[in-house]
């Protein structure tokens, strides 16, 4: 009997160690992995120094996910990435350029809702040190998205 219970909770330590060693080597992945083109031009276009949103550069990048030079889930994957960040400029410049591609970009509207984007910008705005503009942009966004029918 002993040795049964052995074998069994060898194979069941051995399928928990595989699991978790696929869940790790995931994650290792993504933190080795360096940035890709999407991410750098995200970091362009959401640049903390910016004053203003470089409208040259969201119009580009909508035109590279239209014409899929870019690829838009990891475009929406780096913006999600800076609308989380702590950064006021980044995460206001962000939401600006998620609006351009959301507006420009059919296949940018699905990847929004896939990637938990939205769930990005509650927090961001239930969050109290983030600025009463920014809350104020991501809630125009969720509403104009509510209402429309990519979407709703």
């Amino acid at each position: 009997m002993e040795k049964i219970k052995l074998v069994e909770w060898g194979e069941k330590l051995k399928t928990s160690g595989a699991q978790i060693s696929k869940m790790f080597s995931g994650k290792m992945k993504e933190i080795l992995q360096g940035p890709t083109p999407e991410s750098k031009m995200v970091d362009q276009a959401t640049f903390e120094t910016l004053e203003e949103a470089n409208w040259g550069m969201n119009m580009r990048i909508c035109s590279m996910i239209n014409s899929e030079e870019l690829n838009g889930t990891e475009i929406v994957r780096a913006i999600k990435s800076k609308i989380s960040g702590k950064n006021v400029a980044s995460q206001r410049l962000s939401l600006e350029l998620l609006e351009a591609c959301t507006m420009n970009c059919a296949k940018v509207a699905s990847k929004v809702v896939s990637e938990k984007v939205l769930e990005e910008m509650v927090k961001m705005i239930e969050n109290p040190i983030t600025h009463h503009g920014d809350r104020k942009s991501a809630l125009q966004l969720i509403r104009a998205w509510g209402q429309s029918e990519d979407l709703a």
